[in-house]
C-alpha cells in the first residue's frame, strides 16, 4: 500500500491537532517551521512527537531562502498536500504547494491574505465591499483623513497581526497618537514588526464568525456565529459572546453569498477560511479574515453542536476528496443539532493563577461541553483587553434554549475570583 504523507507550516493554534486528524486517514505529517524560533503565543502548542519530521529552517533567513530551503529539504518525497496550521504558516503554505505543484491558493495574492489594508484593496478591485482605510506611521496624517472622511470614529490596529492585538476605537486626535504610540515600532505576538498602523472606518453593526472550507474554488460554509463585543477602557472592545445560527437563516445565506464572493476575489480556491463580518444598513463587509482554521475553538463542542467541525471537514478535503466533494455538494446549507454557546470570560483583575475552584461548578451545568485556553496553573491572569487575555473559554451546548439560557446566567454571574484562585490577586 502506498504511503500517504503531507505538510503543515506552523502547526500551532487549531492546526496542532491537524496531525492526530490525518493520523486517522493513514496519512503521515511533516511539519514545517516559517521560522528558526515559534512565536511566544504558540510554543505551549507545539508537540514535536506527533509529526513524523520536523524541520526548523536556520536562523536569521530571509523569507525567499526559508522557501528555498524547505523546497531542497522536501525534494523528491511524496507528497499530497500542505496546509497551514496557523496565521503564520499562510504565506510559505502557498508558497511551498505552489512550487511544489500541490493543491494550492497561488502566491499571486499570498499577502493579501495576511496584510488587512492588502485584503482590503483585494476586496475593492474585485467589486466586493471593503472597508474605507488609510495606512500611515504618522498621527496626525490618520486624523486629518479622519476629519476629511468626516468619521465620528475609526478604528486602528497593526497591518499583521492576530487575536485582536492592540486594536484601539479612536474619537479623537489623542486617541490616533496614543494608538500609534503603541503599534508603530512593535514586534507583534507573531513576530512581525509593525512599521505602519492601519485606520479604518467603525463599522456600526451586528459581528458574526463564518467559516469555510474549500474544494477546486467552491467554497462550503461550515458554519456561522453571531459575535458580541464589550468594550475595553483603553483599547477597543473583546468578545463576550457567540451564538450558533441554523444554516437555513436569511442572515446565514446573506454571510455566505458575500463570504464566497470574498473568497473568489483573494483567490482561496482551496482549503479552510475564517472570517468575521459586519452587516450594517449597507449589508455586509468583511473586517477581518484569516487563510486557515479558526483558531482557539473546541472541536468537541462544535461538533455537539453541528455534527462536525472546522478541523475536521479540513481534514476530511484532503484526505478524502471524492467523498467530501460529494458530501458537501448533497449537503445544502449545514444544519444545527443543537443550540449552541461560546461564552469568553472577561477578568477585570490580575494575580497568579493557582488553581480553578470555580471549574467544577460549571461542569454541573447541565449545558456544560467543554472549556478551553484557560490560564495554566502558575501563570499569570492578567485585565482583559483582547483575545489572547481573555482567561478562558466555555461552551455550552443544549437543544433547549431555556436551559441553555439559563445556564449561560449563571456562567456570567460568577466572579473571575470565584472560577480562578488567584496569587497576589490586585
Amino acid at each position: 500500500m502506498k504511503e500517504r504523507n503531507c505538510v503543515i507550516v506552523d502547526a500551532y493554534s487549531t492546526g496542532r491537532y491537524l496531525p492526530g486528524e490525518f493520523k486517522r486517514y493513514g496519512i503521515g505529517t511533516v511539519h514545517v517551521m516559517s521560522a528558526a524560533q515559534i512565536p511566544s503565543i504558540f510554543q505551549a502548542h507545539f508537540n514535536a512527537d506527533l509529526y513524523d519530521e520536523v524541520i526548523r529552517p536556520p536562523e536569521s533567513m530571509g523569507y525567499e531562502d526559508i522557501v528555498e530551503y524547505h523546497l531542497h529539504a522536501l525534494h523528491g518525497r511524496e507528497l499530497e498536500f500542505v496546509l497551514a496550521g496557523c496565521e503564520t504558516g499562510v504565506e510559505l503554505a502557498d508558497s511551498l504547494s505552489e512550487r511544489l505543484g500541490l493543491p494550492s491558493n497561488g502566491t499571486a495574492l499570498s499577502a493579501a491574505r495576511r496584510d488587512k489594508a492588502r485584503l482590503s484593496c483585494a476586496l475593492a478591485s474585485a467589486g466586493v465591499r471593503s472597508i474605507r482605510q488609510v495606512v500611515s506611521d504618522n498621527a496626525v496624517e490618520i486624523a486629518n483623513w479622519k476629519r476629511e472622511a468626516k468619521f465620528d470614529e475609526i478604528v486602528i490596529k497593526p497591518l499583521n497581526s492576530t487575536g485582536t492585538e492592540d486594536v484601539f476605537f479612536c474619537s479623537t486626535d489623542a486617541d490616533i497618537q496614543r494608538a500609534l504610540g503603541v503599534i508603530v515600532g512593535k514586534t507583534n505576538r507573531v513576530g512581525a514588526l509593525n512599521r505602519f498602523a492601519l485606520g479604518q472606518e467603525k463599522i456600526k453593526g451586528q459581528q458574526y464568525t463564518v467559516n469555510a472550507v474549500s474544494i477546486d474554488a467552491k467554497a462550503f460554509i461550515t458554519e456561522a456565529w453571531t459575535y458580541d463585543t464589550i468594550r475595553v477602557e483603553g483599547a477597543s472592545s473583546v468578545c463576550s459572546l457567540e451564538r450558533l445560527l441554523e444554516g437555513s437563516e436569511p442572515i446565514v445565506q446573506e454571510l455566505s453569498e458575500y463570504l464566497e464572493r470574498a473568497l473568489q476575489a483573494l483567490q482561496i480556491v482551496n482549503g479552510p477560511a475564517h472570517a468575521e463580518i459586519i452587516i450594517d444598513h449597507r449589508g455586509p463587509v468583511l473586517v477581518d479574515f484569516g487563510a486557515r482554521l479558526q483558531g482557539t475553538m473546541s472541536a468537541k463542542a462544535r461538533t455537539m453542536a453541528l455534527g462536525h467541525n472546522h478541523m475536521t471537514l479540513t481534514a476530511w478535503r484532503y484526505a478524502d476528496v471524492t467523498t467530501f466533494r460529494e458530501y458537501m455538494r448533497l449537503r445544502g446549507p449545514y444544519k444545527r443539532k443543537a443550540h449552541a454557546l461560546c461564552v469568553s470570560l472577561i477578568s477585570d483583575r490580575g494575580g497568579v493563577v493557582a488553581g480553578y475552584p470555580g471549574l467544577e461548578a460549571i461542569r454541573k451545568l447541565p449545558s456544560f461541553a467543554d472549556a478551553i485556553a484557560f490560564v495554566p496553573i502558575g501563570e499569570e491572569l492578567v485585565p482583559t483587553i483582547d483575545l489572547a487575555s481573555t482567561p478562558g473559554i466555555v461552551y455550552l451546548v443544549n437543544s433547549d434554549m431555556t436551559q441553555l439560557n439559563d445556564d449561560y446566567r449563571k456562567l456570567r454571574a460568577m466572579r473571575m475570583d470565584q472560577v480562578f484562585e488567584l496569587v497576589n490577586a490586585r
